[in-house]
C-alpha cells in the first residue's frame, strides 16, 4: 500500500518540479537539476563552489550509471554517484554531477 502512495506522490512531484531534460543514452528523462557548477573565488585562487546534482525517478536510471556521460540543458556531465530513497522502482535519486 505505502509503495503505491509512494509512486503517486514521486510521480506527481517530479511532473511538477522537474525544471531540466538529462539525455540518457539518447533517451530524454525529466529530472530536477540543481546547483549548477560555478567557479567561486578564494583570492586568486578558483575553488568549485557548489555540488552540482538532479533528482531522477529510479525507474530511469540505467544499470551502468555510475561514471556514465549525460547531458543536461546542453552542457555534458558524468555520474559522480547516486543515492537512491529506497530499493523501489517507486523512488527517486539525488544523482552527483561532475561538468566535462
Amino acid at each position: 500500500m505505502f509503495e503505491l502512495v509512494e509512486a503517486r506522490i514521486n510521480s506527481a512531484a517530479m511532473k511538477k518540479l522537474s525544471n531540466a531534460t538529462a539525455l540518457i543514452n539518447g533517451e530524454g528523462v525529466r529530472v530536477i537539476f540543481d546547483a549548477e557548477y560555478k567557479v567561486g573565488m578564494v583570492g586568486v585562487v578558483g575553488i568549485g563552489a557548489s555540488e552540482p546534482q538532479m533528482v531522477i525517478a529510479n525507474e530511469d536510471v540505467p544499470l551502468d550509471f555510475i561514471g556514465m556521460e549525460l547531458s543536461i540543458n546542453g552542457a555534458i556531465w558524468s555520474v559522480v554517484d547516486r543515492h537512491p530513497d529506497g530499493q523501489a522502482l517507486a523512488g527517486l535519486s539525488v544523482v552527483v554531477l561532475e561538468k566535462r
